[in-house]
């Protein structure tokens, strides 16, 4: 059995605005939906931070290994996990 993660898009922060008929809320009261990760190979996913790359999700299998680091071929296995955004999770809220 082959497990894929799905396939990278770019989403738009207006898009997920709920319509509200009252006061729209200002300042940085809105989750962000910025999608933190960006296929670049079959099996292989770049994770990225505040614009700056934190890691990579490797799929081996039906594992998904998160691997930290900016380059990839120095990138050090943080965790396996057997779904795709706990691994990505993993990857955005480790502290450098």
């Amino acid at each position: 059995m082959v497990m894929e993660a799905p396939l990278s898009r770019r989403g738009s922060s207006k898009a997920s605005r709920p319509i509200v008929s009252g006061p729209v809320p200002t300042g940085s009261t809105e989750a962000s939906t910025e999608i933190p990760w960006t296929r670049i190979d079959l099996d292989l996913y770049e994770v990225s931070r505040g614009g700056y790359i934190v890691g990579y999700v490797e799929v081996v299998g039906a594992v998904f290994v998160a691997l930290g680091g900016a380059r990839y071929d120095r990138a050090v296995e943080v965790s396996q996990h057997v779904t795709f955004h706990a691994a990505v999770d993993v990857l955005v809220r480790r502290v450098l």
